[in-house]
């Protein structure tokens, strides 16, 4: 997220640490799961993965902007905020973020700098959470990064049918989070 406010792709920075360290574990979670299901995954799994990040933090894209998007048309009573927010809600759907990312911008916006950078920490902890307290399976499938929020954590986890209830927890923590924010920008 930090790397973002710079205007730097944070998510590709990372990329080696991510896949490196949780896509491995990722891919051993998928052989697990291709041998016995999803209760050897949990058996002899990895808890948290690389794509436990996208099911439960990076819907809309990096920091959660889907929610933002939502927000602005909720709240915003900016018409250059509507306008962005507006053209922005297409490619979000598919965790496509740059055309909020740059044209809010997000990118050296002091105001909403906090909740962009809060607003992750929050869902990937509630993720996290309910992922170690078996609420829900551990990521064990591969999904395309573009697949929407609630569709691609179902998928993730398996079709566990508790995985986008999760996810709507964290989008609901999110848009407490940026809500604030928005409104102050107004």
């Amino acid at each position: 997220q930090l790397f973002w406010f710079f205007g730097i792709h944070g998510m590709n920075v990372l990329a080696p640490v991510l896949e490196g360290v949780f896509g491995v574990a990722q891919l051993k979670n998928l052989n697990l799961f291709q041998e016995g299901g999803v209760e050897l995954v949990k058996a002899e799994g990895y808890k948290w993965v690389r794509g436990s990040f996208d099911a439960y933090s990076m819907f809309g894209g990096s920091g959660g902007t889907i929610v933002l998007i939502v927000v602005i048309l909720i709240f915003s009573k900016r018409a250059d905020y509507r306008a962005v927010a507006n053209l922005s809600l297409g490619p979000g759907i598919f965790n496509i973020n740059e055309p909020v990312m740059f044209g809010l911008p997000i990118v050296l916006n002091p105001i909403l700098f906090i909740p962009f950078m809060l607003a992750p920490v929050v869902s990937v902890s509630i993720g996290y959470f309910a992922t170690m307290l078996d609420l829900v399976n551990p990521v064990s499938q591969s999904i395309v990064w573009v697949t929407p929020p609630f569709l691609l954590s179902f998928l993730a986890t398996g079709a566990d049918w508790r995985a986008p209830i999760v996810t709507l927890v964290c989008v609901l923590a999110s848009f407490a989070i940026w809500a604030p924010f928005v409104i102050a920008a107004n």
